[in-house]
């Protein structure tokens, strides 16, 4: 289930329909957005937290289990029918009640103070993303016949990627919900005696001798210990460091390394959770910095599709949702979509594929709230291969969208 959390909510609330939804909360877009933008991953990170305790897992894993969710709602029900609405954000708000009793209110008032919309608003808006959200996670247990131990695992291996989404001036505001460590002074204290020594009241002649014989030996391993530091101390670090450089440059070249995730900050407030030097990422950083020159190539490395097919796969969904919250950040930016292919195969299916696979991102970017003016395609073909098409990983790398920088 990995990223399908947030994933989920995402499509969900995607930015048209979030639109509507502020339209009918009296609230205007800009704000309404900016607290969606803190909710899903604050949410997310919250239900996470509670699974981190045993207690909490097992209440988690009941709740799905007891509670008869309806059918997963998509907004325009969430939006159009007011009952359903409130229905909707009153089984969330319960839920969420359940899960953290002592603070019923506390992440919606976080979420006004941090958003801008009204206390009302930012109380349907958490009650909402609740409800879809434990709606989801009610499905998953239910179709994959999850045991308790399977969804803790699946949501404990989201945890990083929803603290990383949450903006930095919420977070702040939200050491409750993600579980900061308590401060020293709130631990308990120990109260119970300390069993005596076994041997404590035996008379102390009878085993000084053995106290001098550990205290020789003590001071023997402390000898070769530092005799044995001070020898290696130096290899040790360039070691270390010549490690550290090697595992990251494998990381970066082979492909096979872990993903390490990073937040992006956006101008408006909004933060980004994307792969580390991923498109996404250098798109962001590029955008940030004053006196970028147009135009500029990206190639679009984490975007897929399926085979033979104009379909955006379900994995690449959410960069593609990145690279809209992107252009919705920088509302000047102009951008043109090439499609390339690898040279095998025939032309008049190749080619075809590469302009549909560019217009079908631009639909992708229309749909999530861009206007059409601001998006141009490209059918590139095999005309501007970047590697061999001789071997396999050079055709990969040819077949690619690349995204033209046009206009800042």
């Amino acid at each position: 289930m990995s990223n399908s959390l947030l994933d989920h909510l995402r499509s969900t609330f995607a930015p048209t329909a979030v639109s509507e939804l502020s339209r009918v909360l009296g609230e205007a877009p800009a704000p309404t957005q900016k607290a969606l933008d803190g909710l899903l991953p604050a949410v997310t990170a919250g239900v996470i937290n509670r699974v981190s305790g045993q207690q909490g897992a097992i209440q988690l894993y009941q709740l799905l289990r007891d509670t008869p969710f309806a059918r997963d709602p998509t907004l325009s029900q969430l939006v159009d029918t007011g009952d359903h609405r409130q229905k909707a954000a009153e089984s969330g708000n319960g839920l969420f009640k359940q899960l953290y009793p002592d603070q019923p209110n506390r992440l919606a008032d976080a979420t006004a103070q941090y958003s801008g919309v009204s206390p009302g608003s930012a109380t349907t808006l958490t009650g909402l993303v609740m409800s879809v959200l434990m709606g989801f996670l009610h499905q998953q247990l239910t179709s994959r016949s999850l045991t308790q131990a399977q969804l803790t695992a699946l949501l404990l291996g989201e945890t990083d990627s929803a603290r990383l989404a949450i903006p930095t001036e919420l977070a702040a505001l939200l050491g409750w919900l993600l579980g900061t460590p308590r401060p020293a002074s709130a631990m308990p204290l120990r109260t119970e005696p300390i069993p005596p020594a076994a041997n404590e009241d035996r008379p102390a002649g009878v085993v000084w001798w053995r106290w001098l014989l550990g205290a020789l030996a003590l001071l023997a391993l402390l000898f070769l210990l530092l005799r044995g530091c001070n020898r290696d101390k130096t290899q040790q670090t360039v070691g270390a460091s010549a490690a550290s450089a090697t595992d990251t440059i494998a990381s970066d070249l082979d492909g096979n390394g872990p993903e390490v995730r990073v937040g992006v900050d956006l101008p408006g407030g909004r933060k980004l959770s994307v792969v580390e030097h991923s498109f996404n990422d250098s798109l962001a950083r590029y955008l940030a910095t004053k006196g970028s020159q147009t135009p500029r190539v990206f190639t679009f490395d984490n975007l897929t599709f399926e085979t033979d097919s104009a379909r955006i796969t379900a994995q690449a969904r959410p960069h593609v949702a990145d690279l809209i919250q992107i252009m919705q950040a920088y509302p000047t930016l102009q951008i043109r979509i090439e499609g390339n292919t690898d040279s095998t195969g025939d032309e008049a299916i190749n080619d075809p594929l590469s302009g549909e696979r560019a217009d079908r991102v631009k639909q992708a970017l229309i749909q999530g709230g861009i206007a059409a003016s601001r998006v141009s395609t490209r059918e590139r073909g095999d005309t501007k291969p970047v590697a061999s098409n001789q071997t396999a990983t050079g055709r990969q790398k040819n077949r690619r969208i690349d995204v033209i920088i046009t206009k800042l």
